[in-house]
């Protein structure tokens, strides 16, 4: 093979990756909005973890706090309250993540917002920053760890956004 085809190579595997990255993170609130636990638990890595951050009610977002991995991130999704919440309606609407890819590893980054119906109109009690640490398995994309921290003016929550942006 030549330059350039190793170059068109390189540029199609890499259009690939982010675009199977996207995927995995938009096709993740859709997993967890229609309780598919079977999807959720295969987007994470077996070695996963969620971390919501601090064990301050104002600065964590669910009824799960600090960090945990995948068997407590199922129970989650799959339990009363989160259950009962999408019977009610409730959507995470995420944002298009910005995608930074290194080999094997990728950091995607965006915002998701948490709607609910409370029975005459939507309400959004939170939105937040979104890290989400990925790696290759077997060819395939995985959740590594994912950071959460609400948007209520933190230092830590605009950081997050933050962290892969270089000009």
């Amino acid at each position: 093979m030549d330059n350039d085809q190793q170059d068109l190579a390189k540029r199609i595997q890499a259009l690939e990756d982010r675009l199977d990255i996207i995927q995995l993170i938009m096709s993740y609130p859709l997993a967890l909005d229609s309780g598919s636990s079977e999807y959720a638990r295969s987007a994470w890595s077996p070695t996963g973890i969620f971390d919501r951050g601090n064990e301050n009610p104002a600065e964590h977002s669910g009824n799960y706090l600090g960090a945990y991995g995948v068997d407590k991130i199922i129970e989650e999704t799959t339990g009363p309250a989160v259950r009962k919440a999408r019977e009610h309606g409730m959507a995470h609407l995420m944002t298009a993540p910005h995608v930074v890819i290194d080999g094997d590893r990728a950091v995607a980054t965006n915002h998701n917002q948490l709607v609910q119906w409370n029975g005459e109109t939507f309400v959004s009690p939170r939105i937040t920053s979104n890290r989400w640490e990925l790696v290759r398995q077997n060819g395939r994309w995985k959740i590594e760890r994912r950071i959460l921290r609400l948007l209520t003016g933190s230092k830590e929550s605009r950081e997050l956004l933050g962290r892969e942006l270089t000009p």
